[in-house]
């Protein structure tokens, strides 16, 4: 598994744009992102958890329609979080 961040989520990753979990054994996308919280520490969990608009998917497909964080994950899947971009 795979966890890539772009834009503005990157502030709060110390710069950093992939991380590999230690640990595949995630059932969910909200297991997945407590262990980012407590890799990242608590800046990243103030704007994972904050109102700011984000978007995470799996394998390229957004999850808010399909069950949000408890979407299920797998060793394979390729994560990615990215600032909400909204057009007119």
């Amino acid at each position: 598994m795979i966890v890539s961040f772009y834009g503005k989520v990157r502030e709060f990753t110390n710069g950093e744009s992939n991380y590999s979990p230690a640990s595949t054994t995630y059932s969910t996308l909200r297991e997945l992102q407590g262990e980012l919280c407590a890799h990242y520490g608590k800046r990243f969990e103030t704007f994972i958890n904050s109102n700011e608009a984000y978007l995470f998917l799996v394998n390229g497909k957004g999850v808010m329609m399909s069950g949000g964080l408890d979407v299920p994950v797998e060793t394979g899947d390729k994560i990615d979080i990215l600032p909400f971009i909204e057009a007119g």
